[in-house]
C-alpha cells in the first residue's frame, strides 16, 4: 500500500523554502510516497505546483478547526514536523499516525521519535538541521549537496508577460542586465539605512551602468535616485518576484526571504548580516556575506534580541557592500 507522509512547516515563506530540499529528496528516494505539506496561507503561492509535493494543506487556525485537522491527518503513516508547533503534533497523535518525528520542544509526549534540540542547530544552515532531523527520525541520509538546492514554483505565462511589461515600461529591455534588491525587511534590526541603499544603487549604476530594481509588498516612500533605481515596490506577486530574481545578474539584500528565492533561482547574492547568523541562514552557494563581525552579533539566537541600537547594520559602510557587489559583477563579466 502507498505510504502517506504528512509534513508540517509553519512559519515564514523563507522557512518553507528552506524545507523544500527535504521534500524533493524524499520524493526522489520514495516516488510512491504521497507527500502532503501543511503551511500557512502566506506560503501557498510560492510552493503550489512543485512536482514533489502531492498536496498542499493550507492551515489557518481561524478557518481550520481541531476536528478538520484531525480528519485530514487521519490515515497517514508518518508525520514529519519540520517546525516547533504544538497543535499538529498533538492531533497527529490523536489521529493515530504511528510514526511521528520532530524536535521535542514542548511536545515530546506527542512524538514517537523525539529529537533533542542541540546548540549546534542554532549555528548550522537550516536545511542541514532539517536533514539531521530526517536522518535521526527516519534513518534517511540526505547529502549537504542536495540540501543546498532550494525550490520555488514557477511563474505562469500571464505573470511573466506582466513582469516583462513592467520592466519595459521602466526602461529595462529584454535580456538587459539588472540588479535586484528589497531594501527593507519585516524586522528593523535587519535593516540597513535607506540612504545607504540609495548611495549603493547610485554607485553601481554610475560605475557599471546597471540599474537596480527594488521590490516588495506594501508601501515604501523614499526619494530614490531615478537614474539608478527602477521602483516596482508593491507591484509584483511572489511568483513574479521569483522570476525577477531569476533573470537578475545579482541580488543585494539584508537577510530576508529574497535571499532564499535567489538561492532557489541560482542567482548570485550579496547579503548583509548583523542581527542574524549567516551560518544558519545564508545560502551555501553563490553568496557573498558582508558583516562587521561585532562581538555582540549575531544576536537573534533562539529567543530573539532586545537590542535597540543595531550598530552591526547602521555602522556598515557603503564601501563594504559596494566592494562585494563589484567582485561579483567582475567575476560574472557583466
Amino acid at each position: 500500500m502507498r505510504k502517506k507522509i504528512f509534513v508540517t512547516r509553519q512559519g515564514g515563506i523563507g522557512d518553507v523554502i528552506l524545507a523544500t530540499p527535504i521534500l524533493a529528496e524524499l520524493k526522489k528516494l520514495y516516488p510512491d510516497w504521497y507527500i502532503t505539506l501543511l503551511v500557512f496561507p502566506n506560503a501557498v503561492e510560492i510552493i503550489k505546483g512543485l512536482p514533489f509535493i502531492d498536496e498542499v494543506f493550507v492551515y489557518n487556525k481561524e478557518n481550520v478547526s481541531f476536528l478538520d485537522l484531525w480528519k485530514k491527518m487521519h490515515g497517514y503513516d508518518i508525520a514529519l514536523y519540520l517546525d516547533l508547533a504544538y497543535r499538529p503534533a498533538m492531533i497527529g497523535f490523536l489521529a493515530g499516525i504511528p510514526v511521528r518525528v520532530g524536535i521535542e520542544h514542548k511536545r515530546k509526549f506527542w512524538l514517537s521519535r523525539k529529537i533533542k534540540w542541540q546548540e549546534y542547530m542554532d549555528h548550522t544552515y537550516e536545511p542541514y538541521v532539517l536533514g539531521d532531523i530526517v536522518k535521526e527520525g527516519l534513518g534517511i541520509n540526505i547529502s549537504h549537496e542536495n540540501l543546498n538546492r532550494l525550490y520555488i514554483a514557477s511563474a505562469n505565462e500571464t505573470d511573466c508577460y506582466d513582469l516583462d511589461a513592467k520592466l519595459s515600461q521602466n526602461g529595462i529591455k529584454t535580456s538587459e542586465k539588472y540588479i535586484v534588491s528589497s531594501p527593507t525587511t519585516a524586522f528593523y534590526l535587519k535593516n540597513w539605512p535607506l540612504d545607504s541603499w540609495n548611495e549603493l544603487y547610485r554607485r553601481l549604476y554610475q560605475n557599471y551602468g546597471i540599474k537596480t530594481v527594488i521590490f516588495w509588498s506594501g508601501n515604501l516612500n523614499y526619494n530614490w535616485d531615478t537614474e539608478a533605481v527602477v521602483d516596482l515596490w508593491g507591484q509584483l506577486n511572489l511568483r513574479q518576484v521569483g522570476e525577477l530574481i531569476k533573470d537578475a545578474c545579482l541580488l543585494v539584500n539584508s537577510c530576508s526571504l529574497p535571499i532564499h528565492i535567489a538561492a532557489a533561482m541560482e542567482t548570485p547574492s550579496v547579503v548583509l548580516y548583523g542581527f542574524t547568523d549567516s551560518r544558519r541562514w545564508a545560502p551555501r552557494e553563490r553568496c557573498q556575506i558582508v558583516s562587521l563581525n561585532l562581538p555582540c552579533s549575531p544576536c537573534d539566537g533562539y529567543h530573539g534580541s532586545t537590542c535597540t541600537d543595531p550598530k552591526c547594520m547602521d555602522g556598515m559602510s557603503v564601501d563594504m557592500v559596494y566592494d562585494s557587489c563589484a567582485r561579483v559583477i567582475i567575476d560574472l563579466k557583466v
